[in-house]
Formats: C-alpha cells, structure tokens, sequence
C-alpha cells in the first residue's frame, strides 16, 4: 500500500473504496449501521444504547453474490489479537459462509501500513484453535498472515479488496 491515504481512517478508506466500485458499477457494498437505540436529546447530545449486537462491519453485492466483511485494526506491531472480534461476529460471518456468501475480514495493521483480507475458512481454524484453548491461539502473527491471508495493495482504489476476492473466489468478469 503507498502512503497517500495515511491520514484516512480504515473504515474510511473502505468506504471510500466502496463507494469507487458502486460508481465503477463493479459492486454495491455498505457499512452496516450500529443499532441504537435513542432516548432523547438533552444539550444538543443524544443519549442512547446498543439496541443489540452489530452483525458485522460492511454487507453487500458483488457479481450476484452476497458478500460480508469485518474490517478490523490493531496497532499491535506483529500479531492480530483474536479477541479484536466479538463472538456474535463471528458467528454472522460463519452463518453468511455456510449460506454461500463470500466471508472475510479485513486486517489493517496501523504501524505496519499494511492490509490482509483473511477468508473466513481461514479465520475459522485460527478461531476454533482458540476456543479449544490450543497454545498460541490467542493471536494471529503478522508472519501466519503472510502465509495464510492475502495482502491488499491500493491500486486504483485505496483498499482493494475485490482484486483479491476474484481471485480466491476464482471470480471472473460478470457478463455484460
């Protein structure tokens, strides 16, 4: 990734990005609200609570597909903490998955400037290692990532990401 965007926060590349393909007619893809519930204003300030858990980060459509997405960072310097994501989290991605979505996350790692989109059959061992209570699962290291997710390079989008989802998905063209 090169340093032009450094200043943007993840989700706002991502939904900078995002809003790129929609305009390219390449896929419609969102952020997905948190639900609130508001119980007033007092001040100018709204006072409120999580209604419920979020499903995940972004949801949407690419080539007829479904596809859902988490979009977490760490400021960790070499490991990707698996507590970062909520269990009701991971178990959306996992019931999209098994419904025949295309399921990821995406990990940025702020030192580093770097960016892994990790495929959900991927997360999954790292999750259920966890679970078991396997040693050394509590975390992802930077260098299980460059072995088993997909860094994102920014081409002609800050993130993109649906370069790599074409080709782990073995996704072609859609047809005119």
């Amino acid at each position: 990734m090169t340093y032009a965007n450094r200043g943007m926060g993840f989700e706002q590349m991502i939904d900078y990005t995002n809003a790129m393909y929609e305009r390219k007619g390449q896929a419609v893809i969102n952020k997905r609200p948190t639900p609130v519930k508001i119980l007033g204003m007092s001040g100018g300030r709204i006072s409120g609570f999580l209604e419920k858990p979020s499903t995940v980060d972004y949801d949407g459509t690419y080539q007829g597909l479904s596809i859902v997405f988490e979009a977490k960072s760490t400021k960790q310097l070499n490991r990707f903490p698996l507590s970062n994501i909520e269990d009701h989290q991971f178990e959306y991605l996992e019931k999209c998955h098994r419904h025949g979505a295309i399921s990821f996350i995406l990990i940025s790692f702020v030192k580093h400037r770097t960016i892994y989109l990790m495929p959900f059959i991927t997360l999954k061992h790292y999750w259920e290692g966890r679970q078991k209570g396997k040693r050394g699962t509590q975390s992802i290291s930077l260098e299980t990532l460059d072995v088993n997710a997909y860094p994102i390079n920014q081409g002609k989008v800050p993130v993109d990401y649906l370069k790599i989802v074409d080709q782990v998905w073995k996704l072609g063209k859609p047809a005119a």
